[in-house]
């Protein structure tokens, strides 16, 4: 446990570097249904070649931090919807290579883009890309990842680790369609995403257990897991979560890390066609 602590403590250090912060860059042209068109056309690919979904959410980090940098040619992309989603399929292609065990090679990736683009097309935008994030690409990571993290931390629940995470990875694909939790700390929205696990109404925990959860891991961390920065992000979560909770609440975490503490001492479209949509 006190590897996965050194572990979580790094990543939360590195977050603190203002490079790896994102921004809402939205503009007229491009704007959130934009945005949320290319990361649903992400999730159908990634569904339909059995990859991970939380690819995805790495491959919209990389895009939110590329089009906050205002490095390279990220300030004409955010004025065409076609360099737009052309900058969104290349970070798709590159979260690919990087985090899935299979390559989806651009050869494919061009037809489901139906000729729409061309291979230097890509490979140039992947350029331009890295150059503007100085090639820090694994700066990005997922709400999952941290997740996987606490419950690391909380060897107790072993048994019902995967059903959370499973309900967690729900969360953070609502998460990965709105910008505003990508302008939040990742461990942030990890421990929003943790909390919506315990609050659907599949959750297979009673509210005893989920207190007890709460105040272990609590214990174990080295943050304020109930600060009001974090629970304002937990509240945003469930306001847009489409699964439906277990009981009607503002929220699943406690009022504050005090309570814990106390208690712990006791088929795929066209990416050309969806921007369609967006006009």
């Amino acid at each position: 446990m006190e590897d996965t602590a050194i572990i979580i403590n790094a990543m939360r250090s590195k977050e603190n570097d203002t490079n790896t912060r994102c921004k809402n860059y939205h503009t007229d042209e491009v704007d959130g249904q934009c945005r949320k068109a290319m990361v649903e056309w992400c999730f159908t690919v990634v569904d339909a070649f059995d990859l991970s979904r939380e690819t995805v959410a790495i491959a919209i980090s990389i895009l939110d931090r590329y089009l906050s940098s205002n490095n390279g040619i990220s300030s004409k992309v955010l004025l065409n919807k076609q360099k737009y989603q052309l900058a969104t399929i290349t970070c798709f292609y590159t979260a690919v290579k990087i985090h899935e065990p299979v390559q989806l090679g651009i050869s494919m990736l061009l037809k489901l883009c139906r000729g729409f683009y061309k291979e230097n097309d890509i490979v140039d935008m992947e350029l331009d890309i890295l150059r503007a994030l100085d090639y820090r690409i694994y700066a990005s990571t997922s709400p999952i990842e941290y997740v996987r993290l606490f419950l690391q931390l909380l060897p107790e629940w072993e048994d019902v680790s995967e059903f959370i995470i499973e309900n967690a990875m729900s969360h953070m694909d609502e998460a990965t369609c709105d910008i505003y939790f990508s302008t939040c700390k990742v461990y942030e929205v990890a421990i929003a995403c943790l909390a919506g696990a315990l609050e659907d109404g599949s959750c297979i925990l009673s509210e005893l257990e989920k207190e007890v959860l709460w105040a272990q891991l609590s214990r174990r961390l080295e943050f304020d897991i109930a600060s009001n920065e974090i629970r304002k992000v937990e509240r945003m979560l469930l306001a847009k979560s489409t699964v439906e909770p277990k009981r009607a609440s503002q929220g699943c975490l406690p009022q504050s890390s005090g309570i814990l503490h106390h208690m712990a001492s006791r088929q795929s479209s066209s990416p050309v066609s969806v921007m369609n949509m967006t006009r």
